[in-house]
């Protein structure tokens, strides 16, 4: 793997300048027909030795963070890779279990003990109910 420029966003989390996104996957407007998880992984394979290693996502990019999750297990060093991932409720009342559900969710789809980013975007920012989910 080429080792490319480096920043650190936040202590003990050094990811690549550049951050490839994975909207491209959204293989859920494509008929619904899901790609295969271990065909897709290697797509990414080039990235990360290019020195690409940070990957964006999100819970509607079809199976994105399924596809991630795949590459990452299969990596010799699974730690050099940095999955980042969205949150985007539905619109109306967040409850503290819709966050632990959406959180639960994203881990298991990535294989992951923990995630290193998730942002919460909502899809119409005058109704202030996206609020509570920053609070939970």
């Amino acid at each position: 793997m080429m080792q490319s420029k480096r920043i650190e966003l936040a202590t003990g989390l050094e990811i690549s300048r550049v951050v490839t996104g994975l909207w491209q996957i959204a293989d859920m407007e494509r008929g619904g027909e899901s790609l295969d998880p271990k065909e897709a992984a290697k797509s990414m394979q080039p990235y990360f030795e290019a020195g690409l290693t940070a990957f964006d996502m999100a819970d509607h990019y079809g199976s994105s963070e399924i596809i991630s999750g795949v590459f990452r297990k299969n990596l010799d060093t699974p730690n050099a890779v940095h999955l980042f991932t969205k949150w985007v409720p539905t619109p109306g009342k967040i409850s503290k279990e819709s966050v632990l559900d959406a959180v639960k969710l994203a881990l298991d789809r990535m294989q992951l003990q923990k995630i290193d980013l998730m942002q919460l975007h909502a899809w119409h920012y005058p109704d202030p109910s996206w609020l509570d989910g920053l609070y939970y």
